[in-house]
């Protein structure tokens, strides 16, 4: 099985989010929408261990805000709802949390883009329709973080909570340099 750390924001739009990712992303049905800080990874370190991971660097960051608007491609098979509020803080808990426990399955080979995947497209032609279909696509989403969530995944793709961590509420926390609390 399969391990992954999450954002779920709580959009009050959410269904809004939903409804794109139920035309164009294949996992629509298996998890709800989300922001990945921990790429899916096969484990060999203990749950326990991973969670205490978790929540040790979420003691270290404070709630924050984050807007998502405007749709770009990646990849020429990607679509993503773009985070424009809150980049800062997703990227340094992506980094923080790939230390440690987790630092065995962190993949350079990619960068790190916090986003929303809002589909998967099988072909190119596809991708090309939905990534212009949405270019000017104006919906707006604001949340606050407040927690992490840790997943596994099964092998049909199907996640399941199995642990959660909520961001630490006190001023005695790291700040990202580029952000203003």
């Amino acid at each position: 099985m399969k391990v992954a750390v999450h954002i779920f924001p709580q959009c009050n739009s959410l269904d809004i989010i939903q409804e794109i990712r139920r035309k164009y992303d294949p996992l629509s049905d298996k998890i709800p929408p989300h922001i990945t800080l921990v790429f899916p990874f096969d484990s060999i370190t203990p749950l326990d261990k991973i969670l205490s991971h978790i929540q040790s660097v979420a003691d270290r960051i404070p709630p924050f805000t984050i807007s998502l608007k405007g749709v770009t491609g990646y990849g020429g098979e990607y679509l993503f709802l773009n985070v424009i509020k809150g980049n800062d803080f997703i990227i340094q808990l992506h980094d923080e949390l790939y230390k440690g426990v987790l630092s065995p399955y962190r993949n350079y080979h990619y960068p790190y883009i916090p986003h929303i995947t809002l589909g998967r497209l099988g072909s190119f032609e596809g991708y090309q329709f939905a990534l212009d279909h949405y270019k000017d696509w104006e919906e707006s989403f604001q949340t606050t973080v407040n927690e992490i969530i840790v997943e596994e995944i099964s092998e049909d793709g199907r996640s399941t909570v199995v642990g959660k961590a909520y961001l630490n509420k006190r001023k005695d926390v790291l700040i990202p340099r580029n952000c203003g609390m």
